[in-house]
């Protein structure tokens, strides 16, 4: 539950109208729940060591596969970083207008980093914290404005230059967190378990969210405020800055398991000789990956 669901869902309605929403939200957790499928077959068939997604494609598929998957991989985890940080930044922006966007995210993510060299647990536990102030959110925002099918927007009015699929782009990037347990494979106590067991109540749990939320917005919302309004979660919320709170906690949480990941994939890359080798350096019982987080970084 990211950055997505606070900024952008509502817009996603407002275009895509009640039905064109849900039905995004159907194909969206579709493509998630068939790649969980996927992922659960392989970490149930193999002992699974750190690297994510990326061992378990390069020891089903082959080491060329596994590399030229595993780069691009890599550098998505590492980039998306900075989707969820500026989203932390635009809120924060919204309370406190001329503050300076590029000195928040660049400190955000020097303290982020900071928490991931300390400890993958102490984030873990972080995690704990930020999940209920998501939940503390949704409750904000569902008991807030109420529902009504004398509002219902049920059918498109999509702004120029969107359709469909140009607005399912927007929305995508909300479901593809289920990699994030996946990716600290290597951290996990019984991998084989807890993979397939959490990622797909992870998808399904995420679905349920997002299916919810759409329907809130198509027979509550306003129309035009829905597609102009990036923060009319905040406007139809019971308290408002507890959404403030959610966006920042979605946000911080999406980019820190993402500092996790990424670092970690490409210490899985240097292991298997695939980048240079000095990434494969770890420090600690858990072998954390020090240099590769520092590469994240920068």
């Amino acid at each position: 539950l990211g950055v997505i669901m606070y900024l952008r869902m509502g817009w996603v309605v407002g275009n895509a109208g009640l039905r064109g929403a849900l039905i995004m939200v159907l194909i969206a957790n579709l493509i998630t729940l068939f790649t969980a499928f996927s992922i659960s077959s392989i970490a149930t068939n193999m002992r699974m060591k750190g690297g994510g997604a990326y061992f378990l494609i390069s020891r089903s598929l082959g080491a060329e596969i596994g590399g030229s998957i595993g780069i691009p991989l890599f550098l998505a985890q590492a980039l998306v970083i900075s989707l969820y940080i500026v989203g932390f930044a635009e809120s924060l922006a919204f309370l406190v207008p001329g503050i300076n966007q590029k000195i928040i995210t660049f400190g955000t993510l020097g303290v982020l980093t900071v928490l991931s060299l300390i400890s993958a647990g102490l984030v873990i536990r972080i995690q704990y914290i930020i999940l209920s102030v998501i939940v503390l959110s949704l409750f904000s925002f569902f008991t807030g404005q109420m529902p009504s099918f004398d509002t219902a927007h049920l059918a498109s009015s999509y702004e120029e230059g969107y359709d469909f699929w140009s607005v399912f782009v927007v929305f995508f990037p909300a479901v593809t967190g289920i990699l994030s347990g996946v990716s600290l494979s290597g951290d996990l106590r019984d991998p084989a378990k807890s993979v397939p067991s959490g990622t797909i109540l992870s998808v399904a749990a995420g679905a349920l969210i997002y299916f919810v939320i759409a329907c809130w917005f198509g027979l509550a919302g306003d129309r035009g405020e829905l597609r102009e309004n990036n923060l009319i979660m905040v406007t139809m919320a019971r308290w408002g800055p507890l959404i403030f709170a959610g966006i920042w906690g979605a946000t911080l949480s999406s980019a820190l398991a993402n500092i996790l990941a990424a670092p970690r994939t490409l210490q899985a890359l240097a292991r298997d000789g695939i980048v240079f080798g000095i990434f494969r350096k770890g420090r600690g019982p858990n072998q954390e990956p020090f240099l590769a987080t520092l590469f994240t970084f920068i």
